[in-house]
């Protein structure tokens, strides 16, 4: 399950391929490109789902006047769920100077929008565990820091917080969606390579599955009852900026730029100019402000669990 030092923080921008060679042809014997979109209308693969807990958990946990039994009811349902919570109202980050034993009194201790977070986070972690090709503890590293810095910025893009963060954290997750699905390609493109990210990884994808992981990532947001507007960023997350992004979009965009940025320990400086230009207008200047320091800062420091 990815969890961060700071609940406030998360992740990517991910991909993986060939070292140096993200236009290189498929191996010798690499299985032949396969129909991801047939394959799925066939019932030959079928997309992950998360458990129906987490799924009730997030359409109640939308409804900001949300009644706090409802969520406990709901945590009853899942040992699992229940003991992380604890775990994290027992924390250091909220103090953890006792021990404590009701779910009552975490949920009251946690509150509504790091809960959200955790059963985010829980739930899509549970549908998937070792994947072919991938660095695991990478990909959810990269997922934190994307999620944490979308989440941040979004305030100054005018976005959506919270859906800055879900972004962030599910943008990539068709990278998992479709090693898993094709174990054998996923294994001869990627096993053994440098990590990429964004584009890089889209064009990898594309030319190794027939499509690429924001398109299934933004099917499977869909499928499985996240926002419209969540899936239709996470589809453009690869895309060159364009003219029409809106704030949720620039988030994205903005997360995944510091997300590769802290992989390749760039310093503030390096980071802020890899972000879009639009991005950057918003800080009113050329160079990093104390603000943007700061979250370089906290990003860098951001570590995963599994």
């Amino acid at each position: 399950m990815p969890t961060a030092t700071h609940l406030d923080s998360a992740i990517p921008a991910f991909t993986l391929a060939p070292e140096k060679k993200a236009a290189a042809p498929k191996p010798a014997g690499t299985p032949a490109t396969p129909n991801f979109i047939n394959d799925v209308a066939a019932g030959k693969v079928e997309l992950p789902m998360i458990p129906r807990v987490v799924q009730k958990l997030l359409v109640v946990l939308r409804d900001p006047d949300v009644d706090a039994r409802k969520v406990t009811e709901a945590l009853s349902q899942d040992p699992v769920l229940s003991a992380k919570v604890l775990r994290l109202a027992n924390s250091a980050f909220f103090g953890g100077q006792r021990s404590m034993a009701s779910i009552d009194a975490a949920v009251a201790l946690i509150g509504m929008q790091a809960l959200n977070r955790l059963i985010v986070a829980c739930g899509v972690a549970s549908s998937f565990s070792d994947i072919p090709g991938v660095d695991m503890p990478t990909f959810w590293r990269d997922a934190l820091v994307a999620a944490t810095a979308a989440n941040r910025m979004a305030s100054r893009l005018e976005a959506d917080a919270e859906e800055a963060y879900v972004c962030g954290l599910l943008h990539a997750t068709g990278h998992l969606i479709l090693c898993h699905t094709y174990p054998e390609i996923a294994d001869a493109m990627f096993k053994g390579f440098d990590v990429l990210r964004g584009a890089d990884l889209a064009q990898v994808e594309s030319e190794s599955f027939g499509i690429d992981h924001p398109t299934v990532g933004g099917l499977w947001a869909e499928t499985i009852g996240f926002p419209q507007a969540v899936a239709d960023t996470i589809r453009k997350s690869a895309q060159p900026p364009a003219d029409n992004d809106k704030p949720l979009d620039l988030a994205l965009r903005a997360g995944c730029a510091l997300a590769t940025a802290v992989a390749r320990k760039d310093d503030a400086a390096t980071a802020f100019a890899a972000l879009p230009p639009r991005v950057q207008a918003k800080f009113g200047a050329t160079q990093p402000d104390s603000a943007f320091d700061r979250l370089h800062d906290a990003l860098q420091e951001t570590q995963p669990t599994i």
